[in-house]
């Protein structure tokens, strides 16, 4: 369908190491903690990405109608 059901902003991006980053994602990365180490097997360090100001939409936007682009055909929901 390759629509845009809503925005957020970013907050701050996270560097920290693995066990350190878990204690400060856990509450709201919505994954194990089984699953995060197995994400980040063999590194030392990981990212994540804090949001704020999430909003969404009442209808989806379409990008074709509204901007004429098209998604990547890798494009996610998030």
């Amino acid at each position: 369908m390759q629509k845009v059901i809503g925005e957020f902003e970013i907050d701050i991006i996270l560097n920290d190491g693995l066990n350190d980053l878990w204690e400060q994602t856990k509450d709201f990365a919505g994954i194990t903690q089984d699953y995060f180490y197995e994400y980040f097997s063999q590194k030392q360090e990981g990212y994540a990405i804090k949001i704020k100001n999430v909003q969404r939409y009442l209808q989806p936007l379409c990008l074709k109608d509204e901007y004429n682009v098209s998604p990547p055909q890798s494009f996610l929901y998030v």
